[in-house]
């Protein structure tokens, strides 16, 4: 049971490095990671070098039609299960399944996913200027694992959000087929080419895609949305840690990286949580 990884990337090089350094210390189970990226110019040297350090990823670069370049990638890997995530996602906790148990989960045909960002300790999300309690109106053990109802959350909870690109696994058949869909509309609704916007169109499939999301005890990925690099979304970021892109930029061309075992993930109740990366610059 092996997962092929689709990382998206645009202009963070040093968050990217964290990121894939990440899955291959804390993902053993991830056999590839592909990365799409979309780095303006002044990026391209600190790609080149991000090539060098992490040889055994794919990076492509994004062409025209983002949602072509994700079908392509799921096509060309060799697993049965594809998970997501973008360049400012990372793994801080280990992540392991017993054999055959994904297959055994994925069997049932009311499972969706499985959430890498969810987990017990998940009780809180921003809407506005403030704080809200978001915890899973009911659970279920399946094995080690834990199950949760969509539709017994409010559509807008993480608990409901069975299509999300941070972090989520789904079987590759299922997720083709809906990406398949969405390069034959794409010509007809002409999407912007960013991770939000597929999964803003990824969202249609709520309905008719199966209620339960499975997930660890404790969530094993957190997105830090320390700044924003894209224009077809106005997603919060950098409200606690602000980093502008070209600081991180030089920090990364110096030869400094982010050290994962000297962040602090004492606080993750959110699965986009603000971490102070650069107390990881070593």
């Amino acid at each position: 049971m092996l997962i092929t990884t689709i990382v998206f990337s645009k202009d963070r090089p040093l968050q990217l490095d964290l990121c894939l350094s990440s899955i291959r210390d804390l993902f053993p189970q991830c056999s590839k990671t592909i990365v799409i990226h979309n780095n303006a110019e002044e990026f391209s040297a600190a790609n080149s070098r991000l090539c060098v350090e992490h040889k055994n990823v794919d990076f492509w670069p994004q062409f025209p039609c983002l949602f072509k370049d994700i079908q392509v990638a799921i096509e060309s890997s060799e697993t049965d299960y594809i998970c997501f995530m973008t360049d400012d996602c990372f793994v801080y906790d280990e992540i392991f399944f017993e054999e055959g148990i994904l297959d055994a989960m994925f069997s049932h045909p009311d499972i969706s996913c499985f959430s890498l960002r969810l987990g017990l300790n998940i009780d809180t999300r921003q809407i506005g200027d403030g704080y809200y309690q978001d915890k899973p109106n009911t659970t279920f053990a399946y094995n080690k694992y834990l199950l949760c109802s969509k539709t017994a959350n409010f559509y807008g909870s993480y608990w409901s959000y069975s299509l999300s690109v941070d972090g989520h696994i789904f079987r590759k058949s299922d997720i083709l087929e809906m990406v398949n869909e969405l390069v034959y509309l794409d010509k007809i609704k002409k999407w912007k080419s960013t991770p939000n916007e597929f999964e803003g169109a990824l969202q249609r499939f709520w309905p008719v895609t199966p209620n339960f999301i499975s997930f660890f005890d404790q969530s094993k990925i957190v997105n830090s949305p320390n700044n924003r690099v894209q224009n077809s979304h106005n997603n919060r970021s950098g409200d606690v840690y602000d980093y502008n892109k070209y600081r991180l930029l030089s920090i990364y061309m110096s030869g400094k990286r982010i050290t994962r075992e000297l962040l602090d993930f004492s606080n993750v109740r959110c699965p986009h949580t603000e971490i102070d990366l650069l107390k990881g610059i070593k």
